[in-house]
């Protein structure tokens, strides 16, 4: 995807963001709890969900999209509109879970006008809504 191509996509707003994680968040839950009610009070449970809300962001954002993404129809790229390496993959998830844990790293996506937040700006991504496909 060039820039004239990558301009023409609308970039993700915060809600559609928010939204996103948090069904990421619901459907990392409910493995957890199915972890809980397998393995008990153990640390097994505990590493079943860590594992799961890794890999759901990790190889999600990889093909594009996690759990949540796919239902709110946006989508991470490059900033030059190409689907993300392994290496950046990682890269944003430790800035992703850095944005998180000092917040000021996803309100940075409100007052930003490339809607980024300190993670995207840290791995050059860009969340983007994916286009309505016309009936016809």
């Amino acid at each position: 995807m060039n820039d004239i191509q990558l301009q023409s996509f609308i970039k993700a707003d915060w809600q559609s963001r928010v939204g996103a994680y948090m069904l990421d968040a619901i459907a990392a839950a409910i493995v957890g709890y199915m972890a809980y009610f397998i393995y008990g009070k153990s640390n097994a449970g505990w590493i079943v969900f860590e594992l799961f809300f890794l890999f759901n962001f990790c190889i999600g954002w990889k093909i594009g999209q996690t759990i949540g993404m796919k239902l709110v129809k946006i989508r991470v790229v490059t900033t030059e509109g190409q689907p993300l390496s392994w290496a950046r993959v990682i890269w944003r998830y430790i800035a992703f879970t850095l944005s998180l844990f000092s917040v000021i790293g996803m309100v940075w996506i409100i007052f930003d006008k490339e809607k980024q937040g300190l993670h995207d700006k840290l791995a050059k991504t860009y969340v983007i809504k994916i286009p309505a496909v016309p009936k016809s």
